[in-house]
């Protein structure tokens, strides 16, 4: 009998000027496609750098790296949707440039496919802080070891979005992630024929396709309590510079977020909000609802609720960003929506940066209440080695896809509290 194939699992890196964090991304991915024991791609989408990033990427010579490259600058939608074009897997995930893959994360990843066939798999990300050459801070791996204990559970989707209607949920990540989660190509085919049009959309696309993804599905949600990705954060990261500037009061010119808002401008596939809209609340309030529109899928918005949660968000905005974004949420919650009291501060310039303690020669360890921080050294000199570091901390060689027993649990949790003094001795 010849044995059926093996599901292929697409990895996408997309990336733009970021050559010196890119390359631990993808060296992180093939040691992990290595792992897998099924078929990866790893497709690496360079959205038209002008920094080292060509020859970071020409630099690995394996026939699982699919290099594409756009030929002008794109809005990051546009890079996402490119990048997604050029897969041939049967399942998708994004990470970032300056993210990672744990070494053993796809070897889990593919047996949790192959014995459970999901549309949708989400894990646990834990936390890297890249070294800031500007302060002196070393790089840092965060784990909150209570939060990967092994456990698999399954999740209705129309529960889930029935939380995100009442604004009932801890952050956009709770929906159908293909960033830092997976994503079945039937998924995404079900999407793109509801719509009409591409899969992602919006001017935060993995906000839009994890609410989308919620409402076209129709398996539970895979969703396990251990790391299959890293998640970066660099002195280049710009995912809260937005919401930074609306607090501060702080003018955006010349920034990388100024820089995004005029990238994504004249992009298509928007949703109603502009793109300079700093909240994340109202950001994900319109994804839900024009996913909702377009998958012609019957949504009842808490409107109250609602309100309740983005005033607390823009409240916190300095002048002119609080006005403007209380007049963008009548656009969203209708003409009664006000803001009370009175706006908050300009914050004061910020000062220089002051330099950090210098990092120290080896690695330390820090227990901060439920957290784990290791600093410094070899293992978290960069986002492939706090991988590899994170990936032996929750002893990843013996993971598999069962799920272990509460006395299990309690066990993987203490285990890394002790491997955690270990690996530094």
């Amino acid at each position: 009998m010849i044995p059926e194939p093996r599901p292929v699992i697409s990895l996408v890196i997309p990336t733009r000027e970021r050559a010196h964090y890119l390359d631990a991304a993808i060296r992180s991915a093939l040691v992990a496609a290595d792992a897998a024991d099924a078929p990866v791609e790893i497709v690496v989408s360079d959205n038209a750098s002008t920094d080292d990033t060509p020859a970071v990427i020409a630099g690995f010579d394996d026939p699982r790296i699919v290099a594409v490259r756009t030929d002008r600058r794109l809005s990051m939608r546009e890079n996402f949707q490119f990048a997604l074009s050029n897969t041939t897997g049967d399942h998708v995930l994004f990470i970032g440039d300056d993210d990672a893959v744990l070494p053993n994360g796809l070897r889990l990843l593919a047996a949790l496919i192959a014995r459970h066939d999901p549309d949708i798999v989400k894990w646990r990300v834990m936390t890297y802080l890249w070294p800031d050459p500007r302060t002196g801070a070393a790089g840092t791996l965060r784990v909150r070891p209570q939060a990967l204990d092994g456990r698999l559970k399954r999740l209705d989707p129309a529960a889930v979005l029935d939380g995100f209607a009442r604004a009932q949920f801890r952050s956009y990540h709770d929906g159908g992630m293909i960033y830092h989660g997976c994503l079945s190509r039937r998924l995404i085919a079900r999407a793109e024929a509801g719509s009409g049009g591409p899969f992602f959309r919006g001017s935060s696309p993995d906000v839009f396709t994890s609410l989308q993804a919620l409402m076209v599905t129709d398996r539970p949600i895979l969703r396990i309590s251990l790391p299959l990705t890293l998640g970066g954060s660099s002195p280049r990261s710009n995912g809260a510079a937005g919401q930074k500037l609306a607090i501060s009061g702080a003018s955006g010119e010349g920034t990388e977020f100024a820089k995004f808002i005029a990238e994504t401008g004249s992009d298509p596939y928007q949703c109603r909000l502009p793109v300079s809209c700093p909240s994340l609340s109202m950001i994900t309030l319109d994804c839900l609802q024009c996913a909702a529109e377009l998958q012609a899928y019957p949504l009842t918005i808490d409107a109250a609720a609602w309100s309740a949660r983005i005033a607390a968000d823009i409240g916190r905005f300095a002048e002119p960003t609080r006005s403007a974004c209380e007049a963008l949420a009548r656009v969203l919650l209708g003409p009664d929506f006000r803001l009370e009291g009175p706006a908050p501060e300009s914050a004061p310039a910020a000062a220089a940066a002051m330099p950090a303690p210098a990092p120290p020669d080896g690695p330390t360890l820090r227990r901060l209440s439920t957290t784990l921080h290791f600093e410094g050294g070899r293992m978290t000199a960069d986002a492939a080695a706090a991988a590899d570091t994170l990936d032996r901390l929750v002893r990843f060689d013996r993971a598999d896809a069962r799920p272990p027993g509460a006395l299990g649990r309690v066990r993987n949790v203490l285990g890394q509290h002790a491997r955690a003094r270990q690996m530094l001795r």
